[in-house]
């Protein structure tokens, strides 16, 4: 029987949902193709048809967190109607999907000896790079149809890099401090801040 795209994009899903449930646990290092077929209720075998090793499965899990935090943010932003919703929708978003995945990736990095973290650090970067991109990208299209519109001043392609790079470090910024270090500033106020500024600048 020939499998249809749909079916094997059902069974990697699943094989990748299992693989973060057992990263979760035991960290990507110790888990064996074996575990994650055992989780799948699946052969070994079976999964070498989706994935060649290990590691092979790491990068697509790490690969599916990405796109389901760029889902999730484009979702809220293209929910919010005027530019200051959308930026300020982009903001909130970024801190809630953050939030959820912070301690997936906790457990996972917690799970990891001082040699399988150093191993890990450089893919880990990539994807933070992937996913600093991919925001880059949201932002670019929320100013291209705002201008599009003419809802506000025409904003150069320079510019509009530069502005997505601001308010996405911004944003990590203000996590770090007010999540990860407890700073007692409102992190609501914050982000209202935040979107109030960088909406005066394209408004101005």
């Amino acid at each position: 029987m020939i499998k249809t795209v749909k079916a094997d994009d059902k069974i990697q899903e699943e094989i990748l949902r299992a693989a973060i449930n057992l990263y979760r646990k035991h960290g990507p290092a110790k888990v064996t193709m074996d575990e994650v077929a055992n989780a799948t209720g699946r052969s070994r075998t079976s999964l070498y048809y989706y994935y060649k090793n290990r590691e092979e499965i790491f990068r697509a899990v790490l690969d599916t967190i990405v796109d389901d935090v760029i889902a999730e943010i484009k979702r809220d932003v293209n929910n919010a109607g005027t530019i200051h919703e959308k930026i300020h929708a982009f903001c909130s978003a970024k801190i809630t999907t953050s939030g959820r995945w912070r301690y997936v990736f906790k457990a996972m990095w917690d799970s990891m000896n001082a040699e399988e973290q150093t191993k890990h650090t450089k893919i880990m970067e990539a994807l933070h790079s992937k996913l600093v991109y991919k925001e880059g990208l949201i932002i670019k299209e929320i100013l291209s149809e705002s201008i599009g519109k003419n809802e506000i001043r025409p904003i150069t392609a320079t510019e509009q890099d530069m502005l997505g790079f601001i308010l996405s470090s911004s944003v990590r910024g203000l996590r770090n401090e007010i999540h990860y270090k407890n700073d007692p500033h409102d992190m609501k106020e914050a982000l209202s801040m935040l979107s109030d500024i960088i909406s005066s600048w394209i408004l101005k």
